[in-house]
């Protein structure tokens, strides 16, 4: 069977209109996925200044932290080294009788415990309670030489690494025509020293 001339060329024509046909739909579907992966790369041109601003900000952040850390490493280290290495009752008494001498206080009794060990945070303590008795001078039923010495005893330089934790002061009431006891108070401190991590 032979196609006449015709059939050829209505054969022809329409093997082109399909082939017209699938290169528009696949042209057009390319042309679709072009158009959003422009809008997609302007989208992104536009969010890169912010990026990198950001960034920028961020590295500022940082190196402003890490010098923060460094001064706070600078001054972790110094209060490490200015604290004392032992807290020893000895070196306590000399300043303790001197401070108590200066407020007209006589000590009555010192005693000191042995150091424990204390762990704050991966810092290791040695700690020592002491407990002093002090007795005042003068028998006037005055407690201020007392408070003076307390005073003293927390704001010493001497004293830095310890704690004052309790006080108690003893007034006695004298009748009339007795000799009046003089104020007393007993003191507990605790002394804290480095000792490691």
């Amino acid at each position: 069977m032979r196609l006449s001339r015709t059939a050829w060329l209505v054969l022809a024509v329409g093997v082109f209109i399909i082939a017209f046909a699938c290169l528009y739909t696949i042209n057009s579907g390319q042309a679709k996925e072009q158009g959003q992966l422009s809008d997609s790369l302007a989208a992104s041109q536009a969010q890169l200044p912010k990026l990198v601003s950001q960034r920028e900000a961020l590295e500022s952040q940082l190196a402003q932290q890490q010098s923060a850390l460094a001064e706070a490493q600078s001054l972790l280290d110094k209060a490490k080294a200015g604290f004392p290495k032992s807290s020893e009752s000895i070196e306590y008494d000399e300043v303790l009788f001197s401070l108590a001498h200066g407020c007209d206080l006589e000590i009555m009794s010192l005693t000191a415990a042995e150091p424990s060990e204390k762990k704050v945070e991966d810092v290791t303590y040695f700690v020592t309670s002491f407990t002093v008795e002090v007795r005042s001078k003068v028998a006037n039923g005055d407690v201020s030489n007392i408070l003076n010495f307390v005073h003293d005893l927390a704001t010493s330089k001497d004293f830095t690494s310890t704690t004052v934790e309790l006080v108690n002061i003893k007034v006695v009431a004298t009748a009339v025509g007795e000799e009046p006891t003089p104020p007393t108070a007993t003191i507990n401190f605790v002394a804290y020293s480095y000792k490691g991590e």
